[in-house]
Parts: C-alpha cells; structure tokens; sequence
C-alpha cells in the first residue's frame, strides 16, 4: 500500500467553493490503492482573527470576536450542506479551546494563545474530513496532538524529529482504515497534556514530520504560485518556475526567507530521503517544483529573495566591554528564548547586530532574557534583499538609489540590508 502526503495552506480551504476543490483535485490526484494523509492549515485569514481574540483585554471583548470566528466556520458548514451534528463536533472542538485558552490565560498568555489558535486548524480539518465523506472519499479525522509530541516554549515548540517513526505508529494504523486521513498543521502537544504550536507558517513542516511518521513516498504542498519560482512575480514580473532544487539549495533559500517553504520543512524529508513537491492548487497540471537529491545541481537563473519588514537589533554589554565567547553564549541562549529566527548576523567588537523579521512581542522577550548586562537597540521597517547565484551588477541594479545599512556576500550568496524606500 503506498502512502502520500499533501499540504493545503489557508489560502486553498478559505471558503465552501474552496473546500470543493480541493475535494476535486484530491479526488484526481490520489491513485487506486493509494492512502494519503491531508495536513490542512485554518482557513483563509482565521489564525489573524483568532490572535485578535487572544489579544483583547476584556473578556467580553474577546467573546464576541471569538462568537463572529464560529459563526463563520459555522456559515461555511452549513454552505458544504454538512449535517448539525458535524457542525455540533466543530463547535465542540472549537469550544474546547476558548475553555483551555482562558482558563490558562492568568498562568501564561503564551499558553493561552497556543489554546486559542489552535481552533482554526481543528475547525477547518473539521470541515475538510467532513466535505470528502460526504462525496464518498472514505476520509477520517485525526487529531495531530496524538501524533506530534512537543517541548519547549509555547509559540514555538519543538519536536524531537528522531521520534517519529514510533510516534505515527497509530496514525499509521488509521491511514490503513482510511482512503483519506487528514489532520492539522502548526499544533502539537507538550508533555503537560496543553497544546502547543510550531510558530507561524509551521503546517509545512507538520507536513513534512507526519510523512516521515507514516512512510510516506513525498509530500506535495499545494500553493496558490506554479511551484518555486526564482523570484516573487509580483515584485519581478519576468520570475520563473524553478523546475528542480536540490535539498541543500532549498535549505539555504528557506533559511534566507523564501516565503513558499518554512526553513524546517526540508530537513526531516531530506534525511528519510523523500522528495518535495510544490504545485499550484490553481493549476495542478502546470509548472511545478520538485525538491530532492539533485547534487551539484545549480539553479539556471538567479533566485531573488525579498524580506520587508525587518528589524536590525544592536546588542551591547551595558559597560560597553568587548563582546566576547561568554556574551555571545548568553546572546543567543537569549535569542533562543524569545523565538527569534535570526535571518542574518554580524558582530564588531563591542556590539553583536542580528536581522530578524519584526515582532514586538519576541524584542520584548529577548529584551527580558538579555537582562541588565546588556543593552539592546534597534531600527525598524528595513528590507533585506538575498541573491543566490547572481553577481554584483545583478545586485546594484536591484538596490540603486537604495541606501544599504549592512553588505554581506558568503559564496553564491549575496546579501543586502536596505533601508525602507519612503
């Protein structure tokens, strides 16, 4: 029996029609005798609204927007023409972690916010398992907390990658039961029994992790873009398909901040050996990418990466002594703590620089784990601008007229920090 793994964004499941199709395209893609295993993030924009829930003060506040995030799942059920006992099963699971978010709400907001958003990927699998039952796809629903065991810190947990083999040892017994299983992204549970989340735009990675866990032979990941491409078309028109990467290359894009996969995604895929695919949900015929073992293989064309919205933090020993091992090593334990994907670095002798996408909420924390003995400043709203496989003509002419606050190049890479054009 052969077994597949397939992904599906917010984007592709952001309404009734949307949830249709991709009951169609699963319905076209999964072969005789083929069991796959569905990961499907919260539906369109849900994750933004339920953080708008967790952050309001007052609780009344937050129930009424947590009431207007129901309905509209509710809406949708009711437009797939799903039975009041599935729309019941949702609300209940949803229900469940209003309940878990405010009751922990006092003890740690963290906690509370993993609780809270969480509904939206319950919610939406709900709808999708719900969806392909109906049109006779033989689907079951899993809960991804049974499979993926967590630790660390609520909003960006970790899981132990060399478990999976005997952590999916139950979800592999189901996806024998069913055509189709589909579960959630992004979520986990820590050893306390509470949920946790992988951090924002983790469902790939879930993706990645489940398909190892049940001996999958790859993962496709459907997007709403014809596969990789060397650039974003709405920033460079002329961008093109990327038809073949190799793992290592995919894993220097995505650690460099191309948006169409998480930087953890490829690692656990390359390891077992198993290929990536990323298609479009919009033409799953068209250009595609497939990421795999390809050594030596070169991009043809220049692969340009865009990160608006970055913050250069400046961190200095509060006596303004020489950063040395033992700062650095309290420098990123810091780092560590407060979540923060480092996207470029560079040290002098008194101060350590670290670019990162902004967050309020992570400066805070790593302003807290830094404590008194350093000081910590920043400039916001910069851009960082990477090419990969080009040359330095390639990159004056991208930035010209721009002012660059920090230059790095390492091999075929070459790196730009650029203030924000006004």
């Amino acid at each position: 029996m052969r077994f597949s793994a397939h992904k599906f964004g917010g984007a592709s499941v952001s309404d009734a029609q949307a949830i249709q199709r991709v009951g169609q395209l699963l319905s076209d893609q999964i072969e005789t005798g083929e069991r796959a295993m569905v990961v499907v993030s919260a539906m369109g924009k849900t994750t933004n609204a339920l953080e708008a829930v967790w952050s309001a003060p007052a609780e009344g506040e937050r129930r009424e927007l947590w009431m207007a995030c129901v309905a509209q799942h509710m809406a949708v059920a009711k437009a797939l023409g799903l039975s009041s006992s599935l729309m019941e099963t949702m609300r209940g699971r949803m229900e469940s972690c209003w309940q878990a978010s405010e009751q922990v709400r006092p003890k740690s907001m963290d906690a509370a916010y993993d609780a809270m958003v969480a509904a939206g990927e319950l919610a939406s699998t709900t709808l999708v398992a719900a969806w392909l039952s109906k049109v006779g796809m033989s689907a079951a629903w899993w809960d991804v907390r049974d499979t993926l065991h967590t630790s660390g810190p609520h909003r960006f947990a970790r899981v132990d990658e060399s478990t999976m083999d005997e952590a999916g040892t139950a979800l592999r017994a189901r996806m024998h039961e069913a055509r189709v299983v589909v579960t959630q992204g992004f979520i986990g549970r820590h050893a306390d029994g509470s949920t946790s989340t992988l951090g924002r735009e983790g469902s790939d990675y879930s993706a990645a992790l489940l398909a190892v866990a049940v001996g999958a032979e790859g993962v496709t990941i459907w997007k709403d873009v014809p596969g990789m491409m060397n650039a974003d078309p709405k920033r460079h028109p002329e961008a093109v398909t990327v038809p073949q990467v190799d793992h290592e290359e995919a894993l220097e894009l995505s650690y460099y901040g191309a948006s169409v996969i998480h930087p953890r995604t490829v690692k656990p895929l390359q390891l077992a050996g198993l290929p990536l695919w990323v298609k479009s949900f919009v033409a799953p015929e068209g250009p595609a990418t497939r990421i795999d073992a390809f050594p030596g293989l070169i991009p043809e064309v220049p692969m340009f990466i865009w990160r608006d919205h970055q913050t250069w933090m400046e961190i200095y020993t509060a006596d303004g002594s020489f950063l040395v091992e033992d700062h650095l090593t309290e420098v990123f334990g810091a780092l560590g703590e407060s979540g923060i994907h480092v996207r470029l670095m560079q040290q002098s002798a008194t101060h350590f620089g670290v670019l990162a996408d902004r967050n309020d909420a992570q400066m805070a924390r790593l302003q807290e784990a830094l404590g008194s003995g350093f000081r910590l400043e920043w400039t916001h709203d910069l851009t960082l601008l990477t090419v990969r496989h080009g040359d330095g003509n390639v990159l004056d002419d991208l930035t010209k007229g721009r002012d660059v606050l920090v230059e790095q190049r390492a091999g075929a890479t070459w790196r730009r920090v650029l203030q924000s054009q006004t």
